[in-house]
């Protein structure tokens, strides 16, 4: 896996962690949505800096 593959895919998954971090906020689900958008955080952050 090359690193643009491994970009794709952290940035993919943040993509999808996104999505679900919305459902949770409509549902009112608060607590499940701030773990969203830290993992969303996270994965960017591993897609932007991985090498």
């Amino acid at each position: 896996m090359n690193s643009i593959d491994l970009m794709e895919y952290w940035f993919k998954s943040a993509d999808e962690d996104y999505d679900t971090m919305l459902y949770m906020k409509d549902g009112k689900k608060n607590i499940w949505c701030l773990f969203m958008g830290h993992l969303v955080i996270e994965k960017l952050l591993k897609g932007i800096c991985k090498k």
